[in-house]
């Protein structure tokens, strides 16, 4: 496995060529000897592996720039702090990455997650290159898995540096929005960082649509007549400016010109990895009134079971206004 990277710099209009990386840099950032790609320009790093395009790298970098353009003392805090984008390949998964090698169960953490945020003591925040350049089949099509990521590693290790009294004050505005019987039965009620990672989403345009996990608050405008609190703390963090978050198949093309020879109907379909199910195959449900697990007897109805996860590792199930099967265990 072999890895790149390449920096971010604020503000960015585009990611330049990555190129060999320094030895300097290398003995800095302690860089895994897989690394040879870089951007050598002051911002964050943004990593993946050699099978990761550069387009998947410079979109992730793009983001970056368009969430903090203002925001260098973030951007600094969360570089000192030695955090790192990592893209995932559409044929990688999480545990491959070796930020994320030693989460366990693999396979839960395979099938779970396609991003996972960063923390002060894992500061790696990751992201599926089908998800940023809007590969089919990508399991996430309505939204921007990076930009939900990103908003939980500005939380965790941007604002934890530069206003220490974010948290507790994003804590109380949860309790007060639960309280009052707002985001019930959605992620966002999950706890006070997928609040805040959810209201992210919705602050650039870009939250899923009304499904079992989601209501109809998806926008800035919306989350300004819905959640005040949450709003007023997220233009706090981000501003108020005309940035919203667009899949680049349906972006003005000035906005994507970081995309060298960027063609939509050319990209390849993601798909899970191809895994023995088990004699006991178990899923993971997620639903409005609750998260639940079932069990299978692969022995009992072999070509029934077998049909019902390919499906839904296909995302037959994701869209359902009631339930949707995320992931599973052997």
């Amino acid at each position: 496995m072999t890895f790149g990277l390449i920096w971010v710099a604020v503000p960015l209009s585009g990611a330049a060529e990555p190129t060999a990386i320094p030895d300097r840099l290398r003995e800095e950032w302690r860089l895994d000897p897989f690394y040879q790609k870089q951007n050598d320009s002051e911002g964050l790093l943004v990593v993946g592996s050699g099978k990761v395009s550069d387009n998947a790298l410079a979109e992730a970098a793009w983001i970056v720039g368009r969430m903090l353009d203002g925001r260098k003392d973030i951007l600094k805090a969360m570089r000192e702090n030695r955090v790192r984008v990592v893209v995932m390949a559409a044929t990688e998964f999480t545990t491959d990455l070796p930020e994320h090698s030693k989460l366990k169960p693999k396979l839960y953490w395979d099938r779970r997650a396609r991003g996972l945020g960063a923390t002060l003591s894992n500061p790696a925040v990751s992201c599926g290159e089908e998800n940023l350049l809007g590969f089919s089949g990508d399991p996430y099509p309505k939204e921007s898995i990076f930009v939900h990521e990103f908003a939980h590693a500005i939380h965790g290790t941007g604002l934890s540096t530069t206003d220490p009294t974010f948290d507790k004050r994003l804590r109380a505005a949860y309790a007060a929005a639960i309280e009052r019987g707002l985001w019930k039965n959605t992620y966002a009620a999950t706890n006070h960082s997928e609040y805040w990672a959810e209201g992210v989403q919705s602050w650039f345009d870009d939250n899923a649509s009304l499904d079992a996990l989601h209501n109809d608050i998806r926008t800035r405008a919306k989350l300004k007549e819905y959640d005040v609190a949450l709003a007023e703390l997220c233009k706090e963090v981000f501003g108020d400016g005309t940035w919203r978050y667009t899949r680049p198949a349906v972006r003005l093309a000035e906005h994507r010109a970081h995309l060298k020879g960027y063609d939509p109907k050319a990209l390849p379909r993601f798909a899970w990895k191809e895994v023995p199910l088990g004699d006991k195959p178990r899923a993971t449900v997620q639903t409005s009134f609750g998260d639940f697990e079932v069990e299978a007897d692969a022995k009992a109805a072999p070509e029934a079971v077998a049909a019902f996860f390919k499906i839904a590792l296909q995302g037959g199930y994701h869209g359902g206004r009631s339930w949707r099967l995320l992931f599973r265990t052997a």
